[in-house]
């Protein structure tokens, strides 16, 4: 476990390298809550609630599914995956004493980390900026259920790009699929809006999947529009899909890597 550890320290520190990238991460969480101040104020006009939401709860709920999505680094790992097997440079990974996925997970988190402390900073400038702390009222035992399922989430997700990098060994090409399922991953982590504005139907279809317990149902938690008791439901769906999702990645891992024609290998 100490191996884990010193990757993730060292993927921590490595991130001081890319101040500017951090920087206008950390900036996105502004961009995104000035769109939503923008759109929905003029949905609000007139209104005093929309599903359950008023305007500064819909801003809260906004920029904590911002402050999440910008530590969310996951998608690096699938991209760098893909770009080591189909570059021969995936061997390294396969003659050290360490297992890959745990060193992508260890890698990610890492960077998360110092990223998180960038994008916690923008995240109270803009809650004061918009003066949004109205916004939120969760209680402790929300606010623990919300900080599990983050970091939960952040498991899931790396775990989740992992097992799509990993299709590289059969499909030598998945840039197509990398790219496009971008968006719907946005959608159903409640990034783009919130999944109650959706159908009952639809909305209880996607609280099966991992999905919207890594953005949305944090946010939701958080900003008092759910109860502990869901919070609980949900952070066992996702470690339910997050175990299983780890341990079929290391069985596609076993059965993929023999087709690995790699430099070294």
């Amino acid at each position: 476990m100490k191996k884990y550890l010193v990757i993730a320290q060292t993927a921590f520190k490595a991130q001081i390298v890319y101040r500017f990238d951090v920087g206008m991460t950390a900036l996105a969480t502004l961009w995104k809550l000035l769109f939503a101040w923008i759109l929905w104020g003029a949905i609000f006009e007139g209104r005093q609630s929309v599903s359950g939401f008023s305007f500064q709860t819909m801003l809260a709920y906004y920029l904590v599914v911002s402050f999440l999505s910008s530590m969310d680094l996951s998608s690096g790992v699938s991209f760098e995956l893909s770009n080591r097997i189909r570059g021969g440079t995936f061997s390294k990974f396969m003659v050290l004493p360490a297992s890959p996925q745990l060193q992508f997970l260890a890698q990610s988190l890492g960077s998360s980390a110092y990223y998180a402390l960038f994008a916690l900073l923008a995240a109270l400038g803009c809650a004061l900026l918009f003066r949004i702390r109205a916004g939120f009222s969760a209680g402790p035992a929300e606010i623990l259920c919300a900080l599990c399922l983050a970091i939960l989430g952040l498991i899931f997700m790396v775990s989740y790009h992992y097992c799509i990098g990993l299709l590289t060994f059969k499909f030598q090409e998945i840039s197509f699929f990398l790219h496009m399922q971008g968006n719907l991953i946005a959608f159903a982590t409640g990034a783009m809006l919130p999944l109650t504005l959706l159908p009952k139907p639809v909305l209880d279809l996607l609280s099966a999947l991992p999905f919207p317990h890594v953005g949305y149902l944090p946010a939701m938690l958080l900003t008092g529009q759910a109860g502990l008791v869901e919070g609980l439901k949900g952070f066992v769906v996702l470690l339910l899909w997050t175990a299983g999702l780890m341990a079929a990645n290391r069985l596609l891992y076993e059965r993929l890597r023999v087709q690995y024609d790699g430099v070294g290998i």
